[in-house]
């Protein structure tokens, strides 16, 4: 009886590689998160992750590619598919909307500092916009693959297209909106999540 081929565990070289990649990326996700993208420089974040800044190029593509993989972080983790997947289970548009409101409270809690830190550096440096289209482009495609679960319930609006129902949900549970409900109203999440809810309920659901 033959035994299915396993895969190769990975090197000392390539775990190390591993450990000190994450190393850097958590030095900059942390200096990025308190003094801003452009006041971080790689010298800091090498000194931070206690590795050389050639390492820091050649193991992450200096601060634009550690932007890069935070960015990927955000918009292309594990936890997007995972809301997605959830949403497809949920029988009606309801409750799709309570398990993807819940997953942005869970999404902005786990890398809300992500989304402060690249959309704060694409407002100052140029080479940073790039990063921030991608990631709209990214959440606007995840919520329109949401809108075509929605849509075969048949409880949509009539003439709402999946791009407008991506965009009314966008609109509504942005970071900015949700943070500016939760923390600057002191409304708290809780309230916040739902209040958003209902009113996205109200703008995308047949009468």
């Amino acid at each position: 009886m033959s035994v299915p081929d396993e895969e190769p565990a990975p090197s000392r070289r390539e775990e190390y590689a591993e450990v000190t990649r994450r190393a850097v990326v958590t030095a900059a996700r942390e200096l990025f998160g308190d003094q801003g993208y452009a006041s971080t420089t790689v010298q800091q974040i090498a000194r931070r992750a206690r590795v050389s800044p050639a390492t820091v190029y050649a193991q992450c593509g200096g601060k634009h590619g550690l932007l890069g993989t935070l960015m990927d972080t955000w918009t292309a983790g594990a936890i997007v598919r995972q809301i997605i997947d959830a949403c497809a289970a949920a029988p009606t548009v309801s409750d799709k909307l309570k398990v993807l409101a819940d997953g942005y409270v869970t999404m902005y809690a786990t890398v809300g500092d992500i989304i402060r830190i690249v959309t704060d550096a694409a407002a100052g440096v140029t080479e940073a916009q790039a990063f921030l289209s991608t990631a709209n482009d990214r959440h606007h495609q995840a919520l329109v693959e949401i809108a075509a679960q929605m849509r075969e319930t048949g409880a949509l609006a009539d003439g709402l297209s999946d791009d407008d129902v991506a965009d009314i949900i966008f609109f509504h549970f942005r970071y900015e909106q949700f943070t500016l409900a939760a923390h600057g109203f002191g409304w708290g999440e809780p309230r916040a999540r739902d209040w958003i809810r209902a009113r996205v309920e109200t703008a995308i659901l047949a009468p």
